[in-house]
Protein backbone atom coordinates (compact mmCIF):
# COMPACT_ATOMS: atom_id res chain seq x y z
CA UNK A 1 0.00 0.00 0.00
CA UNK A 2 3.10 2.49 0.56
CA UNK A 3 3.97 1.89 -3.49
CA UNK A 4 0.15 2.61 -3.98
CA UNK A 5 0.37 6.16 -1.64
CA UNK A 6 3.30 7.01 -3.50
CA UNK A 7 2.11 6.31 -6.74
CA UNK A 8 -1.15 8.58 -5.88
CA UNK A 9 0.96 11.30 -4.27
CA UNK A 10 3.09 12.08 -7.64
CA UNK A 11 0.13 11.96 -9.45
CA UNK A 12 -1.77 14.54 -7.59
CA UNK A 13 0.72 16.66 -7.33
CA UNK A 14 1.60 17.28 -10.97
CA UNK A 15 -2.08 18.97 -11.12
CA UNK A 16 0.04 22.75 -10.94
CA UNK A 17 2.04 21.22 -14.04
CA UNK A 18 -1.44 20.03 -15.56
CA UNK A 19 -2.91 23.47 -15.29
CA UNK A 20 -0.19 25.13 -16.72
CA UNK A 21 0.26 22.90 -19.41
CA UNK A 22 -2.94 23.00 -20.63
CA UNK A 23 -3.51 26.77 -20.23
CA UNK A 24 -0.82 26.98 -22.79
CA UNK A 25 -2.29 24.78 -25.36
CA UNK A 26 -5.75 26.58 -25.20
CA UNK A 27 -3.32 30.11 -25.80
CA UNK A 28 -2.22 28.13 -28.14
CA UNK A 29 -4.86 27.47 -30.19
CA UNK A 30 -6.34 30.67 -29.60
CA UNK A 31 -8.25 30.34 -26.64
CA UNK A 32 -10.01 33.16 -25.04
CA UNK A 33 -8.60 34.45 -22.07
CA UNK A 34 -12.08 34.01 -19.76
CA UNK A 35 -12.51 30.79 -21.04
CA UNK A 36 -8.67 29.86 -20.32
CA UNK A 37 -9.77 31.46 -16.66
CA UNK A 38 -12.45 29.57 -16.56
CA UNK A 39 -10.22 26.21 -16.57
CA UNK A 40 -7.30 27.40 -14.25
CA UNK A 41 -9.30 28.88 -11.68
CA UNK A 42 -11.10 25.19 -11.59
CA UNK A 43 -8.02 23.52 -11.08
CA UNK A 44 -6.05 26.27 -8.71
CA UNK A 45 -9.15 25.47 -6.28
CA UNK A 46 -8.31 21.59 -6.85
CA UNK A 47 -4.05 22.48 -6.10
CA UNK A 48 -5.28 24.80 -3.52
CA UNK A 49 -7.76 21.97 -1.63
CA UNK A 50 -4.50 19.70 -2.14
CA UNK A 51 -2.55 21.50 -0.66
CA UNK A 52 -4.77 22.13 2.50
CA UNK A 53 -5.63 18.40 3.04
CA UNK A 54 -1.54 17.91 2.79
CA UNK A 55 -1.14 20.15 6.21
CA UNK A 56 -2.94 17.01 7.93
CA UNK A 57 -4.52 17.26 11.00
CA UNK A 58 -5.11 19.79 13.70
CA UNK A 59 -4.22 23.34 12.04
CA UNK A 60 -7.38 25.12 12.44
CA UNK A 61 -7.14 26.25 15.24
CA UNK A 62 -4.35 28.18 13.75
CA UNK A 63 -6.19 29.40 10.91
CA UNK A 64 -9.96 29.25 11.11
CA UNK A 65 -9.77 31.73 8.04
CA UNK A 66 -8.22 29.00 6.30
CA UNK A 67 -10.27 26.42 7.71
CA UNK A 68 -13.38 28.36 6.04
CA UNK A 69 -11.94 28.46 2.85
CA UNK A 70 -10.90 24.68 2.91
CA UNK A 71 -14.90 23.80 3.07
CA UNK A 72 -15.54 26.15 0.13
CA UNK A 73 -13.01 24.08 -1.90
CA UNK A 74 -14.25 20.89 -0.31
CA UNK A 75 -17.92 21.89 -1.49
CA UNK A 76 -16.56 23.10 -5.14
CA UNK A 77 -14.58 19.77 -5.45
CA UNK A 78 -16.95 17.57 -7.41
CA UNK A 79 -17.76 20.89 -9.65
CA UNK A 80 -14.19 21.62 -10.28
CA UNK A 81 -13.25 18.29 -11.18
CA UNK A 82 -16.05 17.74 -13.68
CA UNK A 83 -15.11 21.27 -15.08
CA UNK A 84 -11.30 20.27 -15.70
CA UNK A 85 -12.34 16.95 -17.10
CA UNK A 86 -14.55 18.74 -19.89
CA UNK A 87 -12.47 21.27 -20.47
CA UNK A 88 -9.34 18.79 -21.28
CA UNK A 89 -11.60 16.74 -23.26
CA UNK A 90 -12.48 19.52 -25.29
CA UNK A 91 -9.46 21.34 -25.99
CA UNK A 92 -8.33 17.37 -27.27
CA UNK A 93 -11.22 17.20 -29.50
CA UNK A 94 -10.55 21.11 -30.78
CA UNK A 95 -6.46 20.19 -31.26
CA UNK A 96 -7.16 17.09 -33.45
CA UNK A 97 -9.47 18.82 -35.24
CA UNK A 98 -7.51 22.38 -36.24
CA UNK A 99 -3.67 21.77 -35.84
CA UNK A 100 -1.18 19.77 -38.01
CA UNK A 101 0.36 18.94 -35.23
CA UNK A 102 -2.73 17.44 -33.54
CA UNK A 103 -1.52 13.85 -32.80
CA UNK A 104 1.82 15.17 -30.63
CA UNK A 105 -0.67 17.82 -29.06
CA UNK A 106 -3.23 15.51 -28.22
CA UNK A 107 -1.36 12.70 -26.95
CA UNK A 108 0.11 15.19 -24.40
CA UNK A 109 -3.17 16.41 -23.16
CA UNK A 110 -4.49 13.14 -23.33
CA UNK A 111 -1.77 11.78 -20.69
CA UNK A 112 -2.85 14.27 -18.41
CA UNK A 113 -6.21 13.69 -18.55
CA UNK A 114 -5.27 10.04 -17.76
CA UNK A 115 -3.43 10.88 -14.62
CA UNK A 116 -5.91 13.33 -13.59
CA UNK A 117 -8.72 10.88 -13.92
CA UNK A 118 -7.16 8.13 -12.37
CA UNK A 119 -6.73 9.73 -9.06
CA UNK A 120 -10.37 9.62 -7.14
CA UNK A 121 -10.04 5.67 -8.64
CA UNK A 122 -6.87 5.45 -6.56
CA UNK A 123 -8.18 7.11 -3.96
CA UNK A 124 -11.05 4.17 -3.56
CA UNK A 125 -8.63 1.48 -4.39
CA UNK A 126 -6.27 2.78 -1.50
CA UNK A 127 -9.35 3.45 0.65
CA UNK A 128 -10.82 -0.03 0.42
CA UNK A 129 -7.77 -1.98 0.87
CA UNK A 130 -7.15 0.16 4.42
CA UNK A 131 -10.43 -0.37 4.97
CA UNK A 132 -10.11 -4.14 5.02
CA UNK A 133 -7.37 -3.83 7.37
CA UNK A 134 -8.80 -1.84 9.22
CA UNK A 135 -12.12 -3.55 9.42
CA UNK A 136 -10.15 -6.61 10.95
CA UNK A 137 -8.47 -4.06 13.47
CA UNK A 138 -11.65 -3.25 14.45
CA UNK A 139 -12.68 -6.87 14.99
CA UNK A 140 -8.79 -7.66 17.08
CA UNK A 141 -9.81 -4.60 18.98
CA UNK A 142 -13.46 -5.50 20.44
CA UNK A 143 -12.15 -8.72 21.13
CA UNK A 144 -9.18 -7.61 23.27
CA UNK A 145 -11.37 -5.27 24.87
CA UNK A 146 -14.91 -6.18 24.75
CA UNK A 147 -16.29 -2.90 27.00
CA UNK A 148 -16.51 0.52 26.73
CA UNK A 149 -16.21 1.91 30.73
CA UNK A 150 -18.08 4.87 30.13
CA UNK A 151 -20.80 3.36 27.46
CA UNK A 152 -24.01 2.56 29.70
CA UNK A 153 -25.08 -0.73 27.29
CA UNK A 154 -21.52 -2.02 28.24
CA UNK A 155 -22.29 -1.53 31.70
CA UNK A 156 -25.04 -3.51 31.91
CA UNK A 157 -24.11 -6.34 30.24
CA UNK A 158 -21.12 -6.51 32.13
CA UNK A 159 -22.74 -6.28 35.38
CA UNK A 160 -21.07 -3.24 36.00
CA UNK A 161 -17.63 -4.87 35.71
CA UNK A 162 -17.29 -2.41 32.90
CA UNK A 163 -16.93 0.81 34.75
CA UNK A 164 -15.35 -0.99 38.15
CA UNK A 165 -12.49 -2.98 36.36
CA UNK A 166 -11.52 -0.12 34.89
CA UNK A 167 -12.04 2.76 38.35
CA UNK A 168 -9.75 -0.04 40.30
CA UNK A 169 -7.11 -1.37 37.69
CA UNK A 170 -6.85 0.55 34.27
CA UNK A 171 -6.57 3.83 35.78
CA UNK A 172 -4.12 2.90 37.99
CA UNK A 173 -0.63 4.63 37.22
CA UNK A 174 1.45 2.44 39.11
CA UNK A 175 1.70 -0.55 36.78
CA UNK A 176 3.12 1.39 34.60
CA UNK A 177 7.00 1.91 34.31
CA UNK A 178 8.77 4.83 32.72
CA UNK A 179 9.00 4.86 28.73
CA UNK A 180 10.90 7.01 26.91
CA UNK A 181 8.69 6.93 23.51
CA UNK A 182 4.70 8.07 22.74
CA UNK A 183 4.44 4.72 20.92
CA UNK A 184 5.44 2.43 23.94
CA UNK A 185 2.65 4.67 26.24
CA UNK A 186 0.08 3.44 24.14
CA UNK A 187 1.39 0.02 23.75
CA UNK A 188 0.91 0.21 27.71
CA UNK A 189 -2.34 1.38 27.84
CA UNK A 190 -3.44 -1.16 25.36
CA UNK A 191 -1.92 -4.37 26.79
CA UNK A 192 -3.58 -3.12 30.40
CA UNK A 193 -7.41 -2.42 28.79
CA UNK A 194 -7.01 -5.74 27.29
CA UNK A 195 -5.86 -7.60 30.26
CA UNK A 196 -9.38 -6.03 32.11
CA UNK A 197 -10.92 -6.06 29.18
CA UNK A 198 -12.27 -2.62 29.56
CA UNK A 199 -11.26 1.25 29.01
CA UNK A 200 -12.29 4.80 27.35
CA UNK A 201 -11.48 5.28 23.92
CA UNK A 202 -7.71 5.53 25.06
CA UNK A 203 -7.68 2.03 25.63
CA UNK A 204 -9.42 1.23 22.38
CA UNK A 205 -7.50 3.62 20.26
CA UNK A 206 -3.99 2.55 21.69
CA UNK A 207 -4.85 -0.98 20.89
CA UNK A 208 -6.05 -0.45 17.65
CA UNK A 209 -3.01 1.74 17.26
CA UNK A 210 -0.62 -1.15 18.11
CA UNK A 211 -2.95 -3.89 15.76
CA UNK A 212 -2.14 -1.31 12.97
CA UNK A 213 1.52 -1.41 13.50
CA UNK A 214 1.84 -4.93 13.89
CA UNK A 215 -0.05 -5.38 10.79
CA UNK A 216 0.42 -3.11 8.36
CA UNK A 217 4.18 -2.45 7.89
CA UNK A 218 5.21 0.90 5.48
CA UNK A 219 1.33 2.20 6.00
CA UNK A 220 1.59 5.88 8.45
CA UNK A 221 -0.55 5.37 11.12
CA UNK A 222 -1.73 8.00 13.73
CA UNK A 223 -3.51 7.62 17.39
CA UNK A 224 -5.24 11.19 17.20
CA UNK A 225 -7.37 13.05 19.71
CA UNK A 226 -10.47 15.19 18.31
CA UNK A 227 -13.35 17.15 19.50
CA UNK A 228 -14.15 16.30 22.18
CA UNK A 229 -11.44 14.86 23.73
CA UNK A 230 -12.28 11.85 21.56
CA UNK A 231 -9.43 9.02 20.74
CA UNK A 232 -9.38 7.34 17.66
CA UNK A 233 -7.06 6.26 14.76
CA UNK A 234 -6.12 7.40 11.12
CA UNK A 235 -4.42 4.60 8.93
CA UNK A 236 -3.27 6.14 5.93
CA UNK A 237 -2.50 10.47 5.57
CA UNK A 238 -4.78 12.37 8.17
CA UNK A 239 -7.37 14.60 6.08
CA UNK A 240 -6.89 12.62 2.96
CA UNK A 241 -9.77 10.67 1.51
CA UNK A 242 -8.09 7.74 0.97
CA UNK A 243 -7.24 7.22 4.57
CA UNK A 244 -9.01 4.86 6.90
CA UNK A 245 -10.99 5.98 10.34
CA UNK A 246 -10.89 3.31 13.22
CA UNK A 247 -12.95 4.10 15.92
CA UNK A 248 -13.89 1.37 18.50
CA UNK A 249 -15.26 3.03 21.08
CA UNK A 250 -18.86 3.04 19.73
CA UNK A 251 -21.25 0.63 20.19
CA UNK A 252 -21.51 0.15 16.19
CA UNK A 253 -18.02 0.64 15.57
CA UNK A 254 -17.75 1.06 11.35
CA UNK A 255 -14.40 1.57 9.00
CA UNK A 256 -14.75 5.24 7.71
CA UNK A 257 -13.84 7.71 5.16
CA UNK A 258 -12.68 11.39 6.78
CA UNK A 259 -16.06 13.04 5.06
CA UNK A 260 -17.98 9.92 6.91
CA UNK A 261 -16.14 10.01 9.97
CA UNK A 262 -16.22 14.26 10.35
CA UNK A 263 -13.42 15.76 8.66
CA UNK A 264 -13.75 18.81 10.54
CA UNK A 265 -13.16 16.99 13.90
CA UNK A 266 -9.95 15.57 12.46
CA UNK A 267 -8.31 18.89 11.82
CA UNK A 268 -9.49 20.67 14.80
CA UNK A 269 -7.65 17.58 16.19
CA UNK A 270 -3.97 16.74 17.56
CA UNK A 271 -2.04 13.87 17.13
CA UNK A 272 -0.82 11.61 20.47
CA UNK A 273 1.33 9.75 18.16
CA UNK A 274 2.07 8.99 14.33
CA UNK A 275 4.67 6.95 12.93
CA UNK A 276 5.23 4.17 9.69
CA UNK A 277 3.96 0.84 10.55
CA UNK A 278 7.00 -1.07 10.69
CA UNK A 279 5.28 -4.75 12.08
CA UNK A 280 6.60 -4.61 15.51
CA UNK A 281 4.54 -5.79 18.14
CA UNK A 282 4.68 -2.98 20.62
CA UNK A 283 2.21 -4.87 23.03
CA UNK A 284 4.35 -7.76 23.68
CA UNK A 285 7.53 -5.26 23.91
CA UNK A 286 5.59 -2.96 26.40
CA UNK A 287 5.04 -5.82 28.86
CA UNK A 288 8.97 -6.07 29.78
CA UNK A 289 7.39 -2.13 30.68
CA UNK A 290 4.67 -2.97 32.88
CA UNK A 291 4.52 -4.15 36.75
CA UNK A 292 2.65 -7.57 37.15
CA UNK A 293 -0.55 -7.05 36.36
CA UNK A 294 -3.51 -8.83 38.40
CA UNK A 295 -5.67 -11.21 36.50
CA UNK A 296 -9.15 -10.18 35.15
CA UNK A 297 -12.05 -11.01 37.80
CA UNK A 298 -14.35 -13.47 36.34
CA UNK A 299 -17.32 -12.26 34.38
CA UNK A 300 -20.58 -11.48 36.84
CA UNK A 301 -24.01 -11.58 35.21
CA UNK A 302 -25.76 -8.42 33.47
CA UNK A 303 -28.38 -6.16 35.08
CA UNK A 304 -30.84 -3.96 33.49
CA UNK A 305 -30.09 -0.64 31.91
CA UNK A 306 -32.51 0.51 34.88
CA UNK A 307 -30.58 -0.92 37.05
CA UNK A 308 -27.53 0.28 35.96
CA UNK A 309 -28.96 3.76 35.75
CA UNK A 310 -29.80 3.74 39.47
CA UNK A 311 -26.54 2.00 40.61
CA UNK A 312 -24.99 5.14 38.70
CA UNK A 313 -27.20 7.83 40.38
CA UNK A 314 -26.02 6.62 43.29
CA UNK A 315 -21.99 6.26 42.84
CA UNK A 316 -20.02 9.54 43.45
CA UNK A 317 -18.28 10.36 40.43
CA UNK A 318 -19.70 8.54 37.66
CA UNK A 319 -22.42 10.45 36.32
CA UNK A 320 -20.60 12.77 34.09
CA UNK A 321 -18.51 9.41 33.15
CA UNK A 322 -20.64 7.47 31.39
CA UNK A 323 -23.04 8.02 28.01
CA UNK A 324 -25.11 5.97 25.76
CA UNK A 325 -23.91 7.09 22.27
CA UNK A 326 -24.45 4.13 19.05
CA UNK A 327 -26.19 5.56 15.81
CA UNK A 328 -26.51 9.49 15.65
CA UNK A 329 -26.10 10.95 12.62
CA UNK A 330 -27.69 9.41 8.94
CA UNK A 331 -24.16 9.81 6.73
CA UNK A 332 -24.97 7.51 3.95
CA UNK A 333 -21.14 5.61 3.60
CA UNK A 334 -19.92 6.20 0.23
CA UNK A 335 -16.96 4.56 0.26
CA UNK A 336 -18.41 1.50 1.26
CA UNK A 337 -18.88 -1.37 -1.38
CA UNK A 338 -22.12 -1.79 0.07
CA UNK A 339 -23.88 1.27 -0.81
CA UNK A 340 -26.52 2.95 0.83
CA UNK A 341 -25.31 1.53 3.65
CA UNK A 342 -26.10 4.16 6.58
CA UNK A 343 -23.12 5.08 9.76
CA UNK A 344 -24.09 6.63 12.69
CA UNK A 345 -21.51 9.46 13.51
CA UNK A 346 -20.54 9.46 16.64
CA UNK A 347 -18.44 11.99 17.40
CA UNK A 348 -20.66 14.82 17.44
CA UNK A 349 -20.25 17.21 20.39
CA UNK A 350 -24.15 16.82 21.14
CA UNK A 351 -24.00 12.96 20.94
CA UNK A 352 -21.44 13.74 23.61
CA UNK A 353 -24.03 15.52 26.41
CA UNK A 354 -26.00 12.55 26.40
CA UNK A 355 -24.62 11.30 29.76
CA UNK A 356 -26.63 9.86 32.99
CA UNK A 357 -26.93 13.46 34.11
CA UNK A 358 -29.37 14.97 31.82
CA UNK A 359 -31.13 11.48 31.73
CA UNK A 360 -29.27 10.69 28.37
CA UNK A 361 -31.03 13.82 26.27
CA UNK A 362 -29.01 14.55 23.21
CA UNK A 363 -28.86 18.22 23.33
CA UNK A 364 -29.42 19.18 19.88
CA UNK A 365 -28.16 22.09 17.66
CA UNK A 366 -30.23 24.50 16.02
CA UNK A 367 -30.98 22.70 12.38
CA UNK A 368 -30.39 19.22 14.06
CA UNK A 369 -33.02 16.65 15.52
CA UNK A 370 -35.67 18.08 17.94
CA UNK A 371 -35.23 16.84 21.45
CA UNK A 372 -38.07 14.04 20.80
CA UNK A 373 -36.31 13.17 17.39
CA UNK A 374 -33.51 12.28 19.38
CA UNK A 375 -34.83 10.64 22.04
CA UNK A 376 -36.37 8.50 19.56
CA UNK A 377 -33.72 7.54 17.91
CA UNK A 378 -31.68 6.66 21.21
CA UNK A 379 -34.85 4.15 22.02
CA UNK A 380 -34.62 2.88 18.68
CA UNK A 381 -30.97 2.44 18.88
CA UNK A 382 -31.48 0.26 21.99
CA UNK A 383 -33.96 -2.02 20.56
CA UNK A 384 -31.46 -2.37 17.90
CA UNK A 385 -28.74 -3.07 19.60
CA UNK A 386 -30.10 -6.12 21.65
CA UNK A 387 -29.12 -9.15 19.87
CA UNK A 388 -28.81 -11.12 23.43
CA UNK A 389 -28.85 -11.91 26.73
CA UNK A 390 -29.42 -8.40 28.63
CA UNK A 391 -32.71 -8.33 30.23
CA UNK A 392 -34.47 -4.90 29.52
CA UNK A 393 -31.76 -4.05 27.14
CA UNK A 394 -34.52 -2.41 24.63
CA UNK A 395 -36.08 -0.80 27.61
CA UNK A 396 -36.35 3.00 28.19
CA UNK A 397 -34.19 4.34 30.39
CA UNK A 398 -35.15 5.57 33.94
CA UNK A 399 -36.20 8.73 33.83
CA UNK A 400 -35.85 10.97 36.86
CA UNK A 401 -34.05 14.06 38.91
CA UNK A 402 -30.49 14.63 37.23
CA UNK A 403 -27.33 13.52 38.94
CA UNK A 404 -25.94 16.92 38.60
CA UNK A 405 -22.54 17.75 37.27
CA UNK A 406 -19.96 15.44 38.35
CA UNK A 407 -16.46 14.87 37.55
CA UNK A 408 -14.95 11.04 36.69
CA UNK A 409 -12.24 9.79 38.43
CA UNK A 410 -9.07 7.99 37.51
CA UNK A 411 -5.96 8.47 35.15
CA UNK A 412 -6.72 8.91 31.59
CA UNK A 413 -9.30 10.67 30.75
CA UNK A 414 -13.02 9.02 29.75
CA UNK A 415 -16.19 11.37 28.86
CA UNK A 416 -17.10 13.87 31.26
CA UNK A 417 -13.37 13.75 32.74
CA UNK A 418 -11.41 16.89 33.08
CA UNK A 419 -9.77 17.83 30.33
CA UNK A 420 -5.75 17.13 30.76
CA UNK A 421 -3.25 20.27 30.01
CA UNK A 422 -0.91 19.14 26.77
CA UNK A 423 -1.12 16.15 24.05
CA UNK A 424 -1.44 12.50 25.93
CA UNK A 425 -1.76 8.82 25.03
CA UNK A 426 -3.83 8.61 27.99
CA UNK A 427 -7.37 10.81 28.11
CA UNK A 428 -10.04 10.59 25.94
CA UNK A 429 -13.56 9.24 25.59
Amino acid sequence: MDVMQRRLDADRDTLPATRDYVAQQQRNLGYDESQIALFTDAAGRLVELNEYRGRGIGWTEQDPAGNERFKQLRAYEQQDRAAVVSTLSGVIAYAESTRPDAPAAASGLRDHLARFESIPGQQDELHQARREYGEQITRSTVDAIPYRSNQIVDYARSGGQSYDLYAEYVTDDDYMLPVESEEMEAAQSAVIGARFGTGTCNEHSAYAFTEAMRTMPGTHVTMANVPGEHGMVIIGPPNRPESAHVDTWPLNPTVTSPETYGIDNIQEGFAVVEAVADGRDLRAEAQHHLEPLPERPAPIPPITLQEAAARMRAMDGIAELTHFITRTTDHGDSNSREQGRQYGLTLSREAFTATLANDFHIQSPPGSLSPAASQQRIASAIAAYSPSGVPGRDATYVQGSSAGPQHGRGRGGGVGSPPQPGPSGRRGR
